[in-house]
């Protein structure tokens, strides 16, 4: 080998260590890069979840942020780092709430206007579309492990209502609204705009939702321990035909 071969293949074996190094050190930035964003995840997470809870027990304003960090186990830093701060944190938990809720209500609400759609003028079929709406939505509010921390937190925006509450107004509380005035409009031939319809409307969820929230009243007069299958189809059998008449349908079992 001559000199000259000897320094070219120095130089083609610098090169390529450098090029290593080089893809080397690029590989280990995107593995750094990749475990911040896991680590940044796993922090939104834990104080989205910390907060749902907090903010459901006792409410916006009597959470400090220092309690917030301190449940979720982050920095302080975190909250406005992630999230803008507390309001932003706040907006996060209620966008929570309404994707873990979508699964639920998205198809009951999409098979009630199937439903309406179909049902008609026929009565009988109009009647059994709702008992399968209100069974459902009874199914939704007692028996769903998902939708039970949100029922508190949900309650108190009700009562007093947040910035945010538009945002909560627009994802779930009109489109349910919406459908049911719908419902009772069919039912009682009136319009679903009136001011009547919307009333009606908002006593067949409320309640509903009353059975959920005040489910401690209802554990304590009936002797009950929670709601299994089975009572809550027992509680479907009783409020359903009620619901039904307060709207001027009969159920299948009273039609016999």
């Amino acid at each position: 080998m001559t000199q000259s071969d000897f320094t070219t293949e120095r130089l083609s074996a610098t090169a390529s260590e450098g090029r290593s190094r080089t893809i080397g050190g690029r590989g280990a930035a995107v593995a750094k890069a990749r475990r911040r964003r896991s680590d940044g995840d796993v922090s939104r997470h834990r104080l989205v979840t910390a907060a749902g809870r907090l903010f459901a027990s006792q409410g916006y304003a009597a959470v400090s942020t220092r309690a917030l960090a301190r449940a979720a186990r982050v920095n302080l830093s975190a909250i406005a780092y992630y999230f803008g701060g507390k309001e932003g944190l706040y907006r996060a938990v209620l966008g929570r709430m309404i994707a873990e809720s979508e699964p639920i209500m998205g198809p009951l609400l999409d098979a009630l206007n199937r439903g309406l759609d179909d049902a008609g003028d026929d009565r009988a079929r109009l009647a059994r579309v709702v008992e399968s709406f209100v069974r459902g939505l009874l199914d939704a509010i007692l028996a769903s492990d998902r939708l039970h921390w949100t029922m508190t937190l949900m309650l108190r925006e009700f009562q007093q209502p947040s910035a945010v509450f538009p945002m909560l107004l627009d994802a779930r509380i009109h489109p349910l609204h919406d459908a049911v005035a719908r419902m009772i409009a069919a039912a009682r031939g009136a319009a679903a705009e009136t001011p009547e319809t919307r009333l009606l409307a908002a006593s067949v969820i409320g309640q509903c939702m009353a059975l959920g929230a005040a489910r401690a009243v209802v554990f304590a007069r009936l002797g009950w321990d929670g709601y299994t299958p089975e009572r809550v189809a027992f509680v479907g059998d009783v409020v359903t035909p009620a619901i039904l008449r307060m709207i001027g349908l009969t159920s299948a079992a009273e039609g016999r």
